[in-house]
C-alpha cells in the first residue's frame, strides 16, 4: 500500500491528469464525513487539507472552475485530482473521462467568495468587509422587463458585495435591494442583456467560475 500524508500548501500549483467520479459513489460518505453529491462542484485530492478550494483548469480547452476538496483520491497512478461529474461536465471532459489539468490552491479572498454555508458565501468575523467596487451599485429593485443573469440573493449585503466584486470583470454587476415580510435581500445580477443568447454566454461563463446555480431572469 501507499501512504499519503495531508499537508497545507497555500502555493500548491501542479499539472497532471484529472478524472471524475459519479454514480457508484453518489450518496456515499466522503473522507471528511460529508455526503458525496456528484452534482456539486467538489473534488478529491490525495494530500491537500479538507476543506480547501482549488482552481482546476482544463489545459485542453482553457475552461476553469473553483472546486471544494472534500474527499481523498484519485488512487490511480498518474492522476492528481478526481472531480465530481458536474465539474467534469462544466470542464468539458465527461465523455473523455480524463484530461490534462492545472490545479492551484486559491488565495483566501477567492476562497471567501466561493465558500458556502446554507447556500450563502461566508465572510468570517475577523475578515474586513470588502467595500463595493466602483462599478457595483446598490439600488432599490425596479421592474424593467430586461434580461439579467442572477448569481444569487443574499440576506447580508456584505456577502452580496463579496460576490459582486469577484465578477466585475465579467460585465456590469448590480446589487439590488428587495424587501419582503422577512426583511431585505440583496440580489447580485449581471446585465441587462439584449437577447437570450447573450445572457446564455454569460451564464456559461459564471457557471465555469463556480456559480452553477446562476439563472437567467426577466423582470416582468
Amino acid at each position: 500500500g501507499v501512504w499519503y500524508y495531508p499537508e497545507e500548501d497555500p502555493h500548491y500549483d501542479q499539472e497532471g491528469i484529472a478524472s471524475w467520479y459519479g454514480d457508484p459513489f453518489h450518496g456515499r460518505t466522503t473522507a471528511n464525513g460529508e455526503t458525496y453529491d456528484m452534482n456539486e462542484l467538489t473534488a478529491a485530492h490525495k494530500t491537500l487539507p479538507m476543506p480547501v478550494y482549488v482552481r482546476v483548469t482544463n489545459l485542453e480547452n482553457g475552461r476553469s472552475l473553483v472546486l471544494r476538496v472534500n474527499d481523498r483520491g484519485p488512487f490511480v497512478s498518474g492522476r492528481i485530482i478526481d472531480v465530481s461529474r458536474r465539474a467534469a461536465q462544466l470542464l468539458d471532459f465527461q465523455q473523455a473521462g480524463t484530461t490534462h489539468v492545472r490545479v492551484q490552491v486559491v488565495d483566501q479572498e477567492t476562497e471567501l467568495t466561493y465558500a458556502e454555508l446554507g447556500g450563502q458565501p461566508v465572510v468570517p468575523d475577523e475578515t474586513l468587509v470588502i467595500a463595493p467596487a466602483p462599478s457595483v451599485q446598490l439600488t432599490e429593485y425596479e421592474i424593467s422587463g430586461e434580461r439579467f443573469v442572477q448569481i444569487g440573493a443574499y440576506s447580508d449585503a456584505d456577502n452580496a458585495f463579496v460576490v459582486s466584486n469577484a465578477l466585475t470583470d465579467v460585465g456590469e454587476v448590480q446589487v439590488h435591494r428587495v424587501t419582503n415580510d422577512d426583511g431585505a435581500l440583496y440580489r447580485v445580477r449581471l446585465g441587462p442583456y439584449a437577447s437570450e443568447d447573450a445572457a446564455e454566454v454569460v451564464l456559461r461563463d459564471v457557471a465555469m467560475r463556480g456559480y452553477p446555480e446562476a439563472v437567467i431572469v426577466v423582470d416582468q
